[in-house]
């Protein structure tokens, strides 16, 4: 009894005891979590920089604009350049690299880590380059546009398109001095750069015969309209109507004077003469010798005087001769149609205080 009275509250041992298990278990815990974690990183860093699919061969990858990290991811392993697909999204979403990856066609080895493989995509080496042709583009405006790229044939391709033209629907009454204008489709274009001005050529060629479908050519027959016909009227009015819901009223117009054997007048067709782009034509540009001036020839030109988007040949496609024969520019660009000459002079006053 007295050894109890003097010495620690019974248990005391005990208490004391448990306090350093617990101390030691919660210590043991935390060096195993470190253990872990740093396996994992390590684990992750190989499969990261060291990991490769034992294959040994090449392939080409294609990344489009606008490509998720999904689907870049799928086709690195799909190719046999990586291993995995669900690694390259993760690392690229740990390291932000994803918005960093360049479109464009690449040869790549296959066998890669996914740090290579990333690497090679934010390189932008790529096989080929992203060519987009805005709506109403000139052979001359496409030409400088791919001078801009390192294809092979860039700086021979408005040679080429002007003297070279496959499309047995190109050819009108009058041969126009450029073949290719106007049957180039204003398109995005995936194109190798070793590809030649010959190639270059055929690949837009072979769009734009695409894109005329049997449905259009059968409208187009419908209206006793040519093809060469439908493009010409199709890049006038992609070059006159700055805005979409122009575009019908404005083809109304043409094919009413048309019609009635009135000059066309598109201011448009004296600026595709002229070759320069001006803020406002004179009279005399009016008077300019040039069978695209349809202010003093009637009909059609000789060929369109552009690359028309598949909005302006559907609206050519959906109009027909209206009530009105004029029609003049507002400062924001939408338009005023008139019925009468007097009508179309007094709007012109109006707007322009003529």
């Amino acid at each position: 009894m007295e050894d109890k009275e003097k010495g620690e509250p019974e248990g005391s041992g005990k208490g004391i005891s448990s306090w350093t298990v617990e101390k030691k278990r919660k210590l043991y815990a935390l060096v195993a979590m470190g253990i872990v974690i740093i396996a994992l990183v390590l684990g992750g860093l190989y499969f990261y920089s060291f990991d490769r699919v034992a294959l040994h061969g090449t392939a080409s990858v294609d990344v489009p604009k606008n490509a998720t990290g999904r689907d870049i991811a799928d086709t690195l392993e799909k190719k046999g350049i990586i291993r995995s697909a669900s690694l390259f999204r993760l690392y690229a979403r740990i390291l932000g690299s994803g918005k960093s990856l360049q479109s464009g066609t690449y040869k790549m080895n296959q066998g890669l880590t996914v740090k290579e493989a990333m690497a090679k995509l934010q390189s932008g080496e790529t096989e080929s380059a992203f060519v987009t042709v805005p709506e109403g583009y000139t052979v001359h405006q496409i030409g400088e546009l791919l001078k801009k790229t390192d294809i092979q044939g860039a700086a021979d391709f408005e040679k080429e398109a002007s003297t070279y033209g496959p499309l047995k629907y190109q050819y009108g009454p009058v041969a126009a001095p450029v073949k290719g204008e106007g049957f180039l489709f204003a398109d995005t274009y995936n194109i190798p750069k070793e590809y030649t001005a010959r190639q270059i050529c055929d690949m837009m060629y072979k769009r734009t015969d695409t894109m005329l479908t049997p449905d259009i050519r059968k409208r187009a027959a419908e209206k006793h309209m040519t093809l060469h016909d439908l493009l010409t009227l199709a890049s006038m009015v992609e070059r006159e109507a700055r805005f979409k819901e122009d575009q019908v009223p404005i083809a109304s117009v043409m094919l009413k004077r048309l019609q009635v054997g009135m000059p066309l007048q598109i201011d448009a067709t004296i600026q595709y003469a002229l070759g320069d782009q001006k803020e406002e034509l004179t009279v005399e540009d009016t008077r300019i010798d040039s069978p695209y001036n349809t202010y003093t020839h009637k009909g059609l030109p000789p060929g369109p005087i552009g690359s028309p988007g598949m909005d302006a040949i559907m609206a050519v496609l959906d109009a027909k001769p209206g009530e009105y024969l004029y029609y003049v520019a507002q400062p924001d660009g939408h338009h005023v149609f008139t019925k009468t000459y007097e009508e179309h002079q007094a709007e012109t006053a109006n707007i322009y205080g003529q």
